[in-house]
């Protein structure tokens, strides 16, 4: 019996670990969820706080695009929880159905063993067998013999007790993910729905901006292109810090101190708070199609966080301020040493800290512009080690 309920319960973790090393459980999937859903919070706040008087900007539509992929995500982890309970429900039934199949075999061996043993008192055979022995010592065999056999009656009941309680388990988990499945498809469908409203809204919001800017097409090609040079312009100045700073001759303290910042910065990756608070990325790292010009694509080396007029603007982690600069085309820039990385603020239109200024984390280094439309009032955020550009949205908690 225990040897069956070792190998049992072996199978069940090993299959439970495989599908922890190659698929995503339902925990996990449920905690993007969670991300996806509140990011969306976010967004729809700022959303209902930026409107301006035109109908639709550029800004606005970017947050219901940014909406739109996170409502994209959470139908993907659905249907993926949705692929899980499927596949856990058909081997829950597989499994109840193999210890069903024992439980047969068991029953079956139990029942001949209770009519055999029925026989043998019935017809004193017990005591036949006992006196029909040879001598004391074959009476002692005969006597370990019914013991043994008594023990191994009672322990296949025992087994069949066990494994009644095992498939009653089972039985229990297969209808909870049974619910589980039914409730995800609820959501996804809840979801979709929803997705295809947001869908609509964009579809009509991008119609009405792009016959809008096409009026004033040429000036946001310009801005574009002064934005580009701007943000040329800020790396520039981010990789000739870096290399200064590189070449800083240090002392022993000094060095460990900036080795200890650097390891303290990595380990934090994918942790670190959101440098406006309630902010919502609408511009992503990298290369991508502008919301209305068609042909022009950004190349994003950092992140724009669009946030509300006037917000604060706060260092993610404890460092040094390296540079206050002003970048026409990015406003105020504000650059943190984090040991060997650096972290950049742009677009400021108020500044709190000067060069060589010690920062903590979550201390407020400037404002967003009060000035504009919301088109104006984001941040855009450089993550760097050393003359390397990073990808912030690797390094932000979501």
């Amino acid at each position: 019996m225990k040897r069956f309920l070792f190998i049992l319960l072996s199978l069940l973790c090993m299959s439970a670990a495989d599908i922890t090393a190659q698929q995503p459980t339902i925990e996990s999937l449920n905690r993007q969820i969670a991300r996806a859903e509140e990011e969306i919070k976010r967004n729809e706040a700022l959303l209902s706080k930026i409107k301006g008087e035109r109908a639709i900007t550029q800004s606005e539509l970017k947050l219901i695009a940014s909406r739109i992929a996170n409502r994209l995500d959470i139908i993907s982890s659905l249907g993926k929880q949705i692929d899980i309970c499927a596949r856990d429900i058909k081997q829950k039934n597989s499994e109840i159905k193999e210890i069903n199949e024992r439980i047969g075999v068991l029953k079956q061996e139990y029942a001949e063993m209770i009519y055999a043993a029925y026989k043998n008192a019935l017809l004193n055979n017990s005591l036949t067998f006992l006196f029909a022995a040879e001598d004391f010592h074959d009476m002692t065999l005969r006597v370990n013999y019914m013991k043994r056999y008594n023990r191994m009656r009672e322990a296949k009941a025992a087994e069949l007790d066990s494994l009644s309680g095992v498939i009653k388990i089972e039985v229990e988990k297969l209808n909870e993910q049974k619910a589980q499945l039914e409730r995800s498809k609820k959501s996804r469908a809840d979801e979709l729905v929803t997705l295809r409203a947001d869908e609509k809204t964009y579809r009509n919001s991008s119609q009405r901006l792009a016959a809008d800017e096409k009026k004033i097409a040429g000036r946001i090609k310009q801005q574009e292109r002064e934005k580009q040079n701007a943000q040329k312009e800020l790396q520039r100045l981010v990789a000739e810090e870096a290399r200064r700073n590189a070449s800083v001759k240090r002392t022993e303290a000094e060095m460990q101190a900036s080795v200890k910042l650097s390891s303290n910065f990595a380990q934090n990756m994918g942790k670190f708070p959101y440098p406006v608070s309630g902010g919502v990325i609408t511009d992503h790292f990298g290369k991508h199609a502008h919301p209305t010009q068609r042909g022009l694509i950004i190349d994003n080396k950092g992140v724009n966080i669009a946030g509300e007029k006037g917000a604060s603007v706060r260092c993610i982690f404890e460092g040094t301020v390296s540079r206050v600069v002003f970048i026409k085309g990015l406003n105020n820039c504000v650059m943190v040493n984090h040991g060997s990385y650096y972290t950049v603020y742009s677009n400021l239109e108020n500044v709190n800290v000067k060069a060589n200024d010690r920062v903590g984390r979550g201390q407020v280094i400037g404002s967003l512009p009060t000035t504009g439309d919301n088109d104006d009032w984001y941040l855009h955020f450089e993550l760097w080690k050393g003359t390397t550009f990073l990808n912030p949205e690797k390094w932000l908690a979501r």
